[in-house]
């Protein structure tokens, strides 16, 4: 039953990430549609401070700070000195925008002039204590962490942020002590779990910290508990590996364990050692349920095994027909297997797919991918025009699309696409450098590809598109040693690196050199079922 709670937790995220995407797009729409009905009623009374709060809300929603503070300041200075509920939510969003703009000093000024507003709210005293111990003020963290334990006395997050408070003392005893307390009190909580990991992660205890994770994932719905895990691998992969496979040969749950390795390797390129893990469990019948099997399938892609990919996600899509991904595995699959590939399979696969979820980003995009090969480049961009209408900052559909219009000779349109990427984060799949490079904005675009090089990221994925970065520049020297980075950090998609020719991102240009296969060949550890 934990084994199948872990996939059904794992699984949600996925799902949660896949609704966000799609409904992007709507909520641009409306979030546009009420600033409108904001501006135009300022526009007749520009002292209205009811919708000068909610303005400035709104922008605090879409991160545009200097606009909320500059609405809610006005506010505090029309609103009416007797109005005390309303002030008191004016400070505790201005308390929020400083918080947002790392101003701590003006954060803790507008919190203690809320609390003189409302001295019995609980959560007024929670943002003090939590703005106390960002500022380093322990002893005022712990008096008002204390307080809220005075009114509620089984708040687990306040005892958590006493375990901080004696953890930054240096006092690790007593901070277990605190996390421990909440954990005997809830023991069917995730959070006190996912709290407990942090104060062990914090004083080095990986294998506490990921015990308490995995408890924390096989209660309640457990989506907080498996992203904290995914986030202690980034730091400690190896750790966490190491731990989990112990815990797999010890335990009557090895099928968990191995699954879940095998998913944390995914997360970071390690197709082979995920592929080991996933085969353990089929082999053994611990799980036979169809994410195995899609998995199985996505490794192969990825180590270009495509013949054996079929396989596995036929028998996948043959138990749940109505997983959308699976086609796209099947898709890819389809159009390398064999000799030459059979595209006709892969439009048939997507076309599956579209009968049942017809706005599925991924597919939409991997159809404009597929048809761009082909020389059907109109087909395409209608495909590119629908994925990017359904998820307005997908990075890859918006760079094939800018793509599509610089060979068209669109100077407008592709200036357009090319600025949308430009205000994305500076993640590495978000694409932001490749696009200052198209737009010969240099300085900017090895400001970007500093970051992403400089970031702790085990799986080699920044050092790919690094190379990547560099091969579409024409530097083929610092391209090939960014790959060579990416392959000693064990980077595993075979795909990419040598036959992925869909995507505009791909190091085709340096295939046929004899240093690239050299270094690809020198790396077959990195492409074979290891531990």
């Amino acid at each position: 039953m934990l084994f199948v709670s872990l996939i059904m937790a794992m699984s949600a995220m996925m799902a949660v990430a896949q609704s966000n995407d799609a409904d992007a797009a709507i909520r641009d729409k409306i979030t546009n549609a009420v600033m409108k009905v904001y501006d135009d009623q300022l526009a007749k009374d520009p002292n209205d401070y009811n919708t000068l709060f909610a303005r400035a809300h709104q922008h605090y929603y879409n991160g545009e700070y200097t606009a909320a503070l500059a609405d809610v300041n006005q506010a505090l200075l029309l609103t009416p000195k007797k109005d005390h509920e309303l002030r008191f939510d004016e400070h505790i969003l201005r308390a929020r925008i400083s918080e947002a703009r790392q101003d701590y000093a003006s954060e803790l000024a507008d919190l203690r002039l809320a609390q003189e507003l409302q001295p019995k709210s609980l959560a007024c005293t929670d943002m003090i204590a939590k703005a106390n111990l960002k500022a380093g003020n322990l002893d005022a963290a712990e008096k008002a962490f204390k307080k809220i334990l005075h009114a509620e006395s089984m708040n687990y997050d306040a005892m958590y942020g006493l375990a901080l408070v004696e953890q930054q003392r240096n006092n690790p005893k007593a901070a277990i002590e605190q996390v421990d307390k909440a954990v005997k009190l809830f023991r069917a909580e995730p959070q006190v779990y996912v709290n407990r990991a942090d104060i062990f992660m914090r004083q080095g205890d990986v294998n506490s910290a990921l015990q308490d994770l995995l408890v924390g994932m096989s209660v309640g719905d457990g989506g907080t508990a498996a992203q904290r895990l995914f986030d202690l691998s980034d730091l400690n992969y190896d750790e966490v590996m190491r731990s989990l496979a112990d815990l797999a040969n010890k335990t009557n749950d090895s099928g968990m364990y191995r699954y879940l390795r095998a998913s944390i390797a995914m997360d970071h390129c390690h197709y082979g050692q995920a592929l080991r893990d996933l085969y353990f469990v089929k082999r053994n019948h611990l799980y036979d349920g169809s994410a195995v099997y899609y998995n199985i399938a996505k490794c192969c892609v990825e180590l270009a095994r495509f013949d054996e990919a079929l396989i596995h996600v036929d028998q996948a899509i043959e138990m749940s027909p109505q997983e959308p991904e699976y086609y796209i595995v099947k898709a890819l699959a389809e159009f390398n297997a064999g000799e030459g590939g059979n595209y006709s399979a892969a439009m048939q696969a997507l076309n599956r797919c579209s009968a049942f979820a017809p706005q599925y980003v991924p597919m939409l995009l991997t159809k404009a991918h597929l048809l761009i090969n082909q020389g059907k480049d109109k087909d395409g961009l209608g495909y590119l025009n629908a994925a990017i209408a359904n998820e307005p900052t997908n990075a890859e559909a918006l760079f094939t699309r800018a793509m599509y219009f610089k060979r068209h000779g669109d100077a407008n349109l592709l200036s357009r696409d090319l600025r949308s990427l430009t205000l994305l984060s500076d993640d590495v799949v978000d694409l932001k450098g490749f696009a200052f490079n198209e737009q010969e904005r240099d300085n900017e675009a090895f400001n970007w590809l500093s970051r992403v090089t400089s970031a702790n990221q085990p799986g080699g994925e920044n050092y790919y598109y690094a190379a990547v970065f560099m091969a579409l520049k024409g530097d083929d020297y610092n391209a090939m040693d960014y790959l060579q980075k990416a392959l000693d950090k064990g980077y595993g998609s075979l795909y990419n690196l040598k036959y992925n020719v869909l995507s505009p991102l791909t190091l085709q240009s340096l295939r046929e050199k004899p240093n690239f296969t050299l270094l690809v060949d020198k790396a077959q550890r990195n492409f074979i079922e290891s531990e």
